[in-house]
């Protein structure tokens, strides 16, 4: 059996079309009140959020792993 967070995981590596089909059922599973108008609404803050969130650049992972109190060496 997989955990959430195993779950998660795998699904964040599908494409972002797959992602959205994906929200849009586990949003009509989880809730079958949920009205069309609800799962638009839901799809829409996925669409407007999604690439939003970027890595660590460069400078700032090389400073994480060199910071000795972050690191623990």
């Amino acid at each position: 059996m997989s955990t959430v967070e195993e779950i998660l995981a795998e699904a964040r590596k599908l494409p972002p079309e797959e992602q959205r089909q994906l929200a849009s059922a586990l949003l009509t599973e989880a809730e079958p009140r949920n009205n069309e108008e609800d799962v638009r609404a839901a799809l829409a803050i996925v669409e407007e959020t999604s690439g939003s969130i970027k890595g660590l650049d460069r400078d700032t992972i090389i400073w994480l792993a060199e910071d000795e109190e972050l690191s623990g060496y």
